[in-house]
């Protein structure tokens, strides 16, 4: 009965009402100028006040872990680089410019070019396609590697060089895996990955990258995982000595990119300690 008494009062008595309403919006309006003569922002003031900010968060890996991680390079045998683009995108390392074979590094090169042409030609993933990407990097099958990289061509892999604004790349001279790069090359290249790769494909490049065989996640998968998803590529021309990685690190709303590479050293096992070392003194102090 309450409800429908409510319901029948303002009904029947609109005079009593819209007198009500006017009251108040000329009590509002003495307090908006009371408030005003006080110094109290009115109500118009304070409609905008721009977009709320809070602290933000120091970069990830802090300078502190980049230190520690270039005296660890210094004390390395052979000829060494690395490069961070930290959780804020600052660029730092040791010898960053410092040129290098890519060696498989490039497969993730080759892979961007490729979904680029499938999303420009309208394409979806065929099972021709994936029997080419997946063993390309899932165990850095080298005839599947020159297999797409006969069918995107150079001038493709020149442009995704371009697009990630590499500085430092050049193309191999008779095989891809000669390809000329840099650590910053490589370390701008990942953290722009998501920009680079159609959205329609990102989902399964961090699949490729996520899921390499066991036997070839040596460096900074065992260090950073399982506290931070990795996704990755390993590139190895054991015959000189030469052993790189590159790898971006995501939690949560944080990303980061580290790039290692080596040449000269006396084995495979003592290049995967010198990668898988600068990347414990970057995670170390991480929080």
């Amino acid at each position: 009965m309450a409800p429908e008494r409510a319901s029948l009062q303002r009904s029947s008595t609109p005079r009593r009402w819209a007198a009500a309403r006017l009251r108040r919006a000329g009590a509002l309006a003495l307090a908006c100028a009371a408030a005003g003569a006080v110094g109290i922002p009115s109500a118009a003031a304070l409609e905008y006040q721009g977009e709320a900010r809070g602290i933000p968060l120091p970069p990830i890996p802090p300078a502190g872990s980049i230190g520690a991680a270039t005296r660890f390079l210094e004390s390395r045998a052979g000829r060494t680089s690395f490069a961070v683009v930290d959780s804020a995108g600052h660029l730092s390392g040791l010898r960053l410019h410092e040129h290098f074979e890519t060696a498989s590094v490039v497969k993730v090169m080759m892979l961007t070019a490729y979904l680029q042409m499938l999303a420009a030609q309208h394409r979806s993933l065929s099972p021709s396609d994936t029997a080419l990407l997946y063993p390309m990097i899932h165990v850095s099958d080298n005839n599947a590697a020159s297999a797409v990289f006969s069918i995107v061509g150079g001038a493709a892999v020149a442009r995704v060089a371009r697009e990630a604004g590499m500085s430092d790349y050049a193309p191999g001279v008779g095989w891809w895996a000669y390809t000329q790069t840099s650590a910053i090359d490589q370390a701008r290249l990942f953290f722009v990955l998501d920009r680079l790769i159609p959205q329609r494909f990102w989902g399964y490049a961090r699949y490729l990258m996520s899921t390499i065989e066991p036997s070839q996640s040596w460096g900074i998968p065992p260090v950073a995982r399982p506290q931070w998803q990795v996704f990755f590529k390993t590139g190895a021309l054991p015959e000189q000595g030469l052993f790189n990685e590159v790898g971006r690190l995501e939690r949560g709303p944080l990303t980061f990119t580290i790039a290692v590479f080596t040449d000269g050293d006396p084995s495979m096992a003592y290049g995967e300690q010198t990668i898988e070392g600068v990347a414990g003194a970057l995670l170390a102090h991480t929080p």
